[in-house]
Order: C-alpha cells, then structure tokens, then sequence
C-alpha cells in the first residue's frame, strides 16, 4: 500500500488519551481572552505606541490587529504593515499577511464579522437572515425554525438577539420586540 496508513480505531484513541494527558489549556476557557491578553500584553504596548507615533488608533480583538486613522494613513498603510510585521516577529507572534487587509472609508470595514464603520453593526445579509427567523417564529411556531434541533433554542435566539443588541441598541430592540411575539408553546 506504498505510503498509505491506515489507523485502528484502538491506535486513534491510544493518541487521543496520551494527548489529553499532558498538561494544557484548553480553548474556549473562559480565562483564554485573560490568557491572550497577557501573552500579547508587550505586543500591545509597541503597537500602540507605534500607532500613536504616525496619528492612528490601534486596537486588538482576540488575534485581530486593528488600525484607524485618516485617510492619509492609507498612503503609507504598506510601509506601516512591515513594521507591525517586525514588532510581530520579535515578540514571537506571526502576522499573516494574506489575511491583511486595507479598508478605506468608502467601504465596508469589517472585523470579527462585525461591521465597524460608523458604529458598530451586524452586517446586512446575518441582521435581516435573523429578523426573518424571528418573524417566522412568531408566525408558524419556533419548532419550524429550529433547523439545527438545536435543545436550547429559544436561548440560541436570545443570545444573538441580545449580540445585536450589543452591536447596535437600536435595531437589538425591534429584535427584541419581535423576540417577544414569540409564542414558544408552538
């Protein structure tokens, strides 16, 4: 079968135990952003202040560098992304630079799909996909919706209605009026 490895069943569990035996963190902890914060804590303070040398505001959320400023920071945006690059490297962190992107003012801006334009905001397509879902709720019954039979779907629903609430006051209280019409004994 010339480089081909097939694995039991007994070998895969085998691994899996020895793996989960060593010490680690898992992800998702509630102390992961804690963690986070204090390993980029040395990053954070060179980017900001490599910001606020050339006039622009940095910002981090989770592993996602954010940088604003006026439009004249767009000319020399290439050059200020090596430097961001450099600082990266030499407190042990990588930058991927396809990921990087340069987002004028005329258009979306956009970070851990929330849309940061003028305010903070769901984009378009997930707000009104939400608000149907809401609408069919209360008109032929949660049960329709659930289409992942999720076991805690109205506090699925809650949840991202509150996020959007989060996000954007306004529109999170028409979501929540709508929330509200929901008869969940359908």
């Amino acid at each position: 079968m010339g480089g081909w490895r097939f694995q039991s069943n007994m070998d895969r569990q085998w691994q899996l135990r020895s793996l989960y035996c060593r010490k680690h963190l898992p992800q998702g902890a509630p102390t992961s952003p804690a963690l986070a914060n204090l390993i980029a804590y040395r990053l954070d303070c060179r980017l900001a202040g490599l910001a606020r040398s050339v006039g622009l505001n940095y910002t981090r959320y989770a592993d996602d560098l954010l940088f604003s400023g006026s439009e004249s920071f767009g000319r020399v945006a290439k050059a200020f992304a090596i430097n961001v690059g450099s600082i990266a490297l030499e407190e042990g962190f990588r930058i991927q630079f396809r990921k990087t992107r340069i987002m004028r003012a005329a258009t979306r801006q956009t970070a851990a799909g929330i849309v940061l334009n003028r305010c903070t905001n769901l984009n378009r397509i997930e707000y009104d996909r939400l608000k149907a879902t809401l609408c069919n709720c209360a008109r032929l019954g949660p049960s329709t919706q659930n289409r992942n039979q999720l076991a805690e779907f109205e506090a699925h629903l809650r949840g991202r209605v509150n996020w959007v609430r989060q996000l954007h006051p306004a529109r999170g209280e028409k979501l929540i009026a709508m929330f509200l019409a929901i008869d969940w004994s359908k």
